[in-house]
C-alpha cells in the first residue's frame, strides 16, 4: 500500500517537473557555435530549446509555436536583434527577451537601452548570470 502511494507521488512529481521546468527558450544568433553552446547549456539546465539564425527566422517560429522567452543577439544579417525585439514586443509587450551583444559599449546608450527587455548582457556570456536572469524572467510573478 505504501509503495503504491509513493509511486503515485513520484508520478505526480515527474509530471509537475515536465510541465513546469520544460520551458521553451528561443535562441537567436547568427553564429552557429553560439547557438550550439547555449543550446547545450540550456538543455542541460532543463529547458527545451529552439534556435534561429536571424530575427526573421525567429519571427516565423511564432506562427507555428510560442516559446516562453527569447535570448537574442543584436548584430545579425536579414533582421537584427533590435528589429526582431521591437516587432515581437509590438504584438506581445510582456514577452521576456534577453539581449546579448559582443558590442556592449556600442549599444549601451542607444535605443536598445529603452527596450523593455529582461537584460542586456555582454558577450562572452557569464552563464551563471544568464541562468539567474532566465529563472527570474520565467518566474510566474514576472510574467
Amino acid at each position: 500500500m505504501d509503495i503504491c502511494r509513493e509511486y503515485c507521488i513520484l508520478i505526480k512529481y515527474t509530471l509537475y517537473l515536465c510541465t513546469s521546468i520544460m520551458k521553451k527558450i528561443l535562441i537567436v544568433d547568427d553564429e552557429p557555435s553560439v547557438r550550439e553552446v547555449l543550446s547545450d547549456f540550456l538543455i542541460m539546465s532543463g529547458y527545451e530549446v529552439i534556435t534561429a539564425a536571424n530575427g526573421q527566422i525567429a519571427l516565423d517560429f511564432f506562427e507555428k509555436e510560442t516559446p516562453d522567452m527569447a535570448i537574442v543577439d543584436v548584430e545579425m544579417p536579414v533582421m537584427n536583434g533590435l528589429q526582431f525585439s521591437k516587432k515581437l514586443l509590438a504584438t506581445n509587450p510582456r514577452f521576456p527577451i534577453i539581449i546579448m551583444t559582443a558590442f556592449f559599449d556600442k549599444y549601451k546608450d542607444t535605443e536598445l537601452k529603452n527596450l523593455p527587455v529582461e537584460a542586456i548582457l555582454p558577450k562572452p556570456l557569464d552563464l551563471r548570470e544568464l541562468s539567474a536572469t532566465i529563472k527570474h524572467a520565467l518566474e510566474p510573478a514576472a510574467l
